[in-house]
């Protein structure tokens, strides 16, 4: 299974089939294990750098665990489109777990922040816009 940990207060530690994709379409990656930024502060992005143990990034929401996590029947990799100035915009077989609160989403298609300001992190919920994210 393509799984993603949510680390306390750093980056998205991802192993499986990884396949990163600009906004634009355009392959960038494959990647099986590495680490992505979600602070909205590293200088390599969407890779982290550590800028998140500079800059002090504090991720106090509290996610709830998936109240349905049923298997996900499809095989293979996960693409990963870096949206414009936006979130990392999953498809494909993922579970994305928390070290404190277990499995968060198990399934086919999700959207995770990656500028740091997210009500609802790990998860989009749109503020990158209010806060002009740039990446």
């Amino acid at each position: 299974m393509n799984t993603i940990l949510v680390t306390d207060n750093g980056p998205l530690e991802i192993n499986g089939e990884f396949e990163l994709m600009a906004a634009d379409g355009r392959y960038l990656a494959h990647e099986t294990q590495t680490w992505l930024c979600r602070c909205g502060r590293s200088g390599d992005k969407p890779y982290c750098d550590g800028s998140h143990e500079k800059t002090g990034f504090v991720d106090d929401s509290s996610p709830s665990p998936a109240s349905d996590a049923g298997p996900v029947e499809v095989p293979g990799p996960v693409r990963v489109t870096l949206r414009a100035n936006g979130p990392l915009k999953l498809a494909g077989p993922i579970e994305v777990c928390h070290p404190t609160c277990g499995m968060l989403f198990r399934g086919v298609e999700t959207a995770l922040c990656r500028c740091g300001h997210s009500k609802k992190k790990p998860f989009c919920d749109g503020t990158h816009r209010q806060v002009e994210f740039v990446a």
